[in-house]
C-alpha cells in the first residue's frame, strides 16, 4: 500500500488498495482482503490523506461465547508536511512528517492501527445477546 509521491502533480488522486490481512500484521482472526480507498490532495510540498477503510474479522462473543463476524468500516486522515515547522496547526494524531525527498508514502501501518482501533472493545455477537 505505497504511494508514489515523487512525480506526483499538483491536485486530487485517487487510489484503491486490496491486502491480504497477514500482509499488514492484522492477526489470524481477520478474514478476506482489507480493501482501502483512497483519496490523495496534494498542495505545494504537503499531502492530505483521506483513506475508507473495508475488513472483516471473526470474533468470540464476550457474553456467550461463540464466534461471530464482524464488518468493520473505519476511515482515518492524514496530513503529511515536510518539516515539524508545518505540522504546527495540525491534530497530532493526524500529522506525519515526510522528509523532503522521500519517493513514497507507506499507508501499511496506518491502516493496520485503524483496523485495530475500530475493533469493539466489548465484543457482542448481537446487541441482545444474554450470554450464557
Amino acid at each position: 500500500m505505497k504511494i508514489q509521491i515523487g512525480s506526483l502533480s499538483e491536485g486530487t488522486h485517487q487510489y484503491h488498495f486490496e491486502v491480504r490481512p497477514t500482509d499488514i500484521e492484522l492477526g489470524e482472526g481477520f478474514a478476506g482482503p482489507v480493501s482501502v480507498d483512497a483519496t490523495l490532495e496534494k498542495t505545494g510540498k504537503q499531502f492530505f490523506l483521506k483513506a475508507r477503510i473495508q475488513a472483516a474479522g471473526s470474533f468470540i462473543c464476550d457474553r456467550c461465547t461463540a464466534r461471530f463476524d464482524l464488518a468493520l468500516r473505519p476511515e482515518y486522515r492524514m496530513f503529511y508536511v515536510p518539516d515539524e515547522e508545518d505540522a504546527g496547526g495540525f491534530d497530532p494524531s493526524e500529522v506525519q512528517v515526510v522528509p523532503a525527498g522521500l519517493p513514497i508514502i507507506d499507508l501499511a501501518e496506518d491502516v493496520r492501527q485503524t483496523v485495530l482501533l475500530a475493533v469493539p472493545l466489548k465484543l457482542l455477537c448481537r446487541p441482545d445477546c444474554r450470554g450464557l
